[in-house]
C-alpha cells in the first residue's frame, strides 16, 4: 500500500506545485484567491486515503482515515479555505492574523503535513503490531443479535438516566456550569453509555433475522430518541450526529452497500445537518445565553423555537441555515490565528493555566476530581479562547495541528500525529479488520474511533480514549452478563 500511496503524494505535489506557480500572480489581484494552490494541495493530500481506498474496492466510510477526513479535517480545512478565498465569512478575529498572505498558506501546510503524518503513522506496523500482540487477551465474546436486546436496552436506559442527571446538572445541552464538580468528569464520560447501547441495538436491528413486535417497538423508540436529543442539547449538529451511529451499523451489520442505500443516507444526512442547524443556531438565539437554567424554562425554550421555526418564512430559513453552515463549517481561520500568534503569546499561557497542556493531560487527567479537589483544568477552551482571541465567553476550535504547534513547534505537528495514527492502526486491526469480529468488537471500535476529536485539543485525545475505554468495558461486561443468564437456565 505504501507504493501507491507514495506515488500520489508525489502526484500531488507536482499538481500542487504548478498550482502555486500559477497561483501566486493571479492571487495578488483577487483578495484571498491566492491560498487557492494551497487549498487544492491540502484537499488532495487529504482525500489520497480514501481515493486510493476506493480505488482497490476497500472503502470504508467508518475506516480512520476516511471517517478523519470526512468528518473534519475536509470540511473545516478544505472547504473552509475555499470560504476564505472567496471572502464568505468575516471574522472579527481575521485581524488577529498578522500577515495572512503567509499564514494562512502556512496553515494549510501544517494541516497537509499532519494529515500525511497521521496516515504514514497508520500505514507503519506498529499499531499492527499491538494490535495482534493484544489480541489474545480480548474476550471470546461471539453474541447473536437476538440475544442482546436486554442489554442494550440495559445499556439505553443507564445512558438515558446520566443524559438526564447531566443535563440537570448543568453539563449537557445549551448550559454552561462555572463551577466543576467533584463527579462531573466522571458523569460525563458516563454518556457514553447511552451511544454505546445505540449502536448496539442498531447492530442488532439491521443484523437480526426474524422482525418480532421486540423488533418494531425497539426501532420505533431510537428512532424518535434521535430527535428528542437534538432538542434538548439545542445544538446544531446533534441530529446529524444522531444518524452516524445508524449509518455505521448498517454498514457493519454485513449487508452489501448498493447506491440506493447511499443515495438515502446521503439524502438523510443532508436533510439532518438543514434541520439542526436551523433548530441550533434558533435555539441558541432564542436562549441567548449559556447559563444553568430550570427544567421548565429549558424546555420553554424547546417548545419556543420550534414555534418560531414553524412561523418562518422558507425562504428566508434557507438563508439563515446556509449562512450559519458557512461560519460553522470553517475553522482554517482559527487555526490561522494560532499559527501566527502561537509564539509571541507562549509567555503567556502560563498564567492562563495552558503551558504544556499535553503532558500536565497526559499527568493528570485520570486522577479523579473527587481525589483530587484541587486539580487544575490544564486544556481549558474557555482560557484559550480569552488568550487567543480575547474571547473567553465563547470555545473556538483548536484542533490537534494547533495544539501541538502550541507545545512543541512545528515539529509537534508530524510526530504528534503519527502516534495517533499508531492507535487508529489499533484500534481497526483489532476491532474490525480481525479475523474473529463480534458485535462488541465493533460496538467499541465506534466509541474508539468517536473518543478521537479533530476539533479539540490533542491533549485531550488519549485520556478520554483511556476513559472511554474504561466505560465501554464495563458496558460490554453488563451486556455479557445479560446474554449469558438465560443460556445457563
Amino acid at each position: 500500500m505504501l507504493l501507491p500511496v507514495a506515488f500520489l503524494w508525489g502526484l500531488v505535489l507536482l499538481v500542487g506545485a504548478v498550482l502555486l506557480w500559477f497561483g501566486l500572480d493571479a492571487g495578488e489581484a483577487y483578495g484571498h484567491f491566492y491560498i487557492l494552490p494551497w487549498v487544492f494541495l491540502t484537499g488532495a493530500v487529504v482525500a489520497a486515503p480514501s481515493i486510493y481506498l476506493l480505488y482497490i474496492g476497500k472503502f470504508d466510510l467508518f475506516h480512520p482515515l476516511v471517517f478523519a477526513a470526512w468528518s473534519y479535517i475536509f470540511p473545516a480545512f478544505v472547504i473552509g479555505g475555499v470560504i476564505i478565498a472567496f471572502d464568505l465569512v468575516s471574522w472579527f478575529f481575521m485581524s488577529f492574523i498578522e500577515d495572512p498572505r503567509y499564514n494562512l498558506p502556512l496553515t494549510l501546510a501544517y494541516v497537509a503535513i499532519g494529515y500525511a503524518s497521521l496516515t504514514v503513522g497508520y500505514l507503519l506496523p506498529v499499531g499492527q503490531w499491538v494490535a495482534e500482540t493484544t489480541e489474545k487477551i480480548f474476550p471470546k465474546w461471539d453474541w447473536r443479535p437476538d440475544q442482546v436486546w436486554l442489554g442494550g436496552i440495559v445499556l439505553l436506559v443507564i445512558g438515558i438516566g446520566v443524559n438526564l442527571l447531566g443535563f440537570l446538572q448543568g453539563l449537557l445541552g445549551f448550559q454552561r456550569n462555572i463551577e466543576i464538580g467533584a463527579y462531573d468528569g466522571l458523569l460525563y464520560f458516563l454518556v457514553t453509555v447511552l451511544t454505546a447501547g445505540s449502536v448496539l441495538l442498531w447492530l442488532a436491528i439491521f443484523m437480526v433475522r426474524e422482525r418480532t413486535g421486540l423488533f418494531y417497538l425497539i426501532t420505533t423508540l431510537l428512532i424518535i430518541f434521535i430527535p428528542l436529543r437534538m432538542a434538548l442539547l439545542g445544538s446544531r449538529g446533534s441530529l446529524f450526529a444522531g444518524l452516524v451511529p445508524v449509518a455505521f451499523a448498517f454498514f457493519y451489520s454485513g449487508r452489501k452497500i448498493r447506491l440506493r442505500y447511499a443515495a438515502v443516507f446521503a439524502f438523510l444526512g443532508a436533510a439532518a445537518l438543514f434541520v439542526g442547524i436551523a433548530y441550533g443556531t434558533t435555539f441558541r438565539n432564542i436562549r441567548g445565553v449559556e447559563t444553568r437554567a430550570a427544567a421548565g424554562d429549558y424546555m420553554g425554550t424547546v417548545v419556543a423555537t420550534v414555534d418560531h421555526l414553524l412561523e418562518t418564512d422558507p425562504v428566508v430559513l434557507v438563508g439563515q441555515v446556509s449562512d450559519a453552515f458557512v461560519q460553522r463549517i470553517e475553522n482554517l481561520s482559527s487555526f490561522a490565528v494560532v499559527v501566527s500568534n502561537y509564539e509571541k503569546l507562549a509567555p503567556y499561557e502560563a498564567s492562563y493555566g495552558l503551558e504544556n497542556n499535553i503532558r500536565n493531560d497526559l499527568m493528570t487527567a485520570l486522577i479523579p476530581r473527587f481525589i483530587w479537589a484541587d486539580k487544575p483544568q490544564t486544556s481549558d477552551a474557555r482560557a484559550y479562547s480569552d488568550l487567543y482571541f480575547n474571547f473567553g465567553e465563547n470555545s473556538f476550535a483548536i484542533s490537534p495541528f494547533g495544539d501541538l504547534l502550541r507545545n512543541f513547534g512545528p515539529w509537534g505537528i508530524p510526530l504528534g500525529m503519527m502516534v495517533l495514527g499508531f492507535y487508529l492502526r489499533f484500534i481497526y486491526r483489532a476491532l474490525i479488520d480481525t479475523p474473529n469480529p463480534a458485535m462488541w468488537k465493533k460496538t467499541v471500535y465506534f466509541l474508539m474511533l468517536v473518543a478521537v476529536s479533530y476539533e479539540s485539543f490533542y491533549a485531550t485525545i488519549f485520556p478520554s480514549v483511556i476513559r472511554t475505554t474504561i466505560v465501554a468495558m464495563v458496558a460490554m461486561t453488563i451486556v455479557h452478563f445479560l446474554v449469558r443468564k438465560p443460556l445457563a437456565r
